[in-house]
């Protein structure tokens, strides 16, 4: 499909993602506690801490998680061209031509993740990807970027 033998295929990108997934589970519960703490939605109790959001502040803690997993992609990325997930299988996010991601094209396949990952596991960004010849996910199209192997 590719002539360049360093671009990545979906299976180890999909490891990667696995791994970021377990950082974006963390992101979840540091974006839930806070809201929670700040709007007295927080119980503790001798077996463990709770909770429940409902209406704005329930909004609020999901706008603040997508926030920050967007946000630890982007600027890990931009700064390494890796997210833990990347590091830890061999792999980065590069600019079309090689070159490390501007912080632009960082952001742009980021907050485009947003529509791979739909309808749900990925499925509009694995699809994207097995279509393309350099298996571009929908956030690397629009931000002219692709990654490959370290």
């Amino acid at each position: 499909m590719t002539d360049n033998p360093n671009d990545c295929g979906v299976g180890i990108r999909g490891v990667a993602m696995g791994i970021d997934s377990v950082v974006w589970f963390g992101l979840l519960f540091a974006a839930i506690y806070p809201i929670a703490a700040l709007t007295g939605d927080i119980e503790t109790t001798a077996t463990g801490t709770d909770a429940d959001l409902t209406g704005t502040p329930a909004t609020a803690a999901f706008l603040l998680w997508l926030g920050l997993g967007v946000g630890y992609h982007t600027l890990f990325e931009w700064r390494s061209g890796k997210t833990l997930g990347k590091y830890l299988v061999g792999i980065r996010a590069v600019d079309d031509d090689g070159s490390p991601l501007t912080l632009r094209s960082a952001a742009v396949r980021n907050v485009s993740r947003l529509v791979d990952v739909l309808p749900l596991f990925y499925v509009v960004g694995i699809v994207a990807a097995l279509l393309s010849d350099r298996y571009k996910r929908v956030g690397d199209r629009l931000a002219d970027t692709v990654v490959v192997r370290t």
